[in-house]
């Protein structure tokens, strides 16, 4: 009887059709590695950073593999097509405007053999707080017909949350001093030693 099981489980086993799902990791400074993944085509995942400093948007990366794609269009019988894209964008307070990268492998047979693939923005892009935290939104976007793609997709850049934390020291003169230039406002300040 025991055989009879031992068989049949091990008939199941190598007979059951495989379960396969993409997983795509994605990532960005700032995010914490292994939360984002992609785990279908098309996806459009977004994550925001809140109350940052800066963020420098340098480029992206991608690279993978897939198990092919409907028909047979392209070179080696692969066909398809896969595209990615990454937009980040500052909120309010932000006055840098949106700016989007883009990966495309016209030939599913490309994203199975190429090495990782950068793209990168030059000059880069930087969304920096003046008088309040920013928050920077990020998305990743996937599209096409590859058939349970996997790898990586990275944004590529900088992330600083808070402002650097002075150091030094200043000296003044006592008296009264005109502030000016921007982002001071117009007035006077007064220094008095203690």
């Amino acid at each position: 009887m025991k055989t009879q099981c031992f068989f049949a489980t091990l008939f199941l086993t190598a007979f059951a059709p495989v379960k396969t799902q993409a997983d795509i990791l994605l990532s960005a400074p700032g995010v914490i590695a292994g939360t984002r993944i992609a785990t279908r085509i098309p996806f459009s995942i977004e994550y925001q950073l809140t109350s940052c400093y800066k963020f420098i948007f340098a480029g992206i990366q991608a690279k993978g593999d897939t198990l092919g794609a409907p028909g047979s269009s392209g070179t080696n019988g692969n066909g398809g097509q896969f595209h990615l894209q990454a937009t980040v964008s500052g909120g309010s307070g932000c006055h840098t405007s949106e700016r989007v990268g883009v990966i495309e492998f016209r030939n599913i047979q490309d994203y199975n053999t190429s090495p990782l693939q950068t793209v990168l923005i030059s000059p880069s892009v930087t969304f920096k707080a003046t008088n309040t935290p920013i928050n920077i939104h990020l998305e990743w976007k996937g599209n096409g017909n590859a058939h349970k793609p996997n790898g990586i997709f990275s944004i590529v850049g900088e992330y600083q949350k808070d402002p650097p934390t002075p150091t030094g020291s200043l000296s003044f003169d006592v008296g009264r001093w005109i502030l000016a230039d921007n982002p001071t406002p117009e007035g006077t300040v007064s220094i008095v030693r203690e």
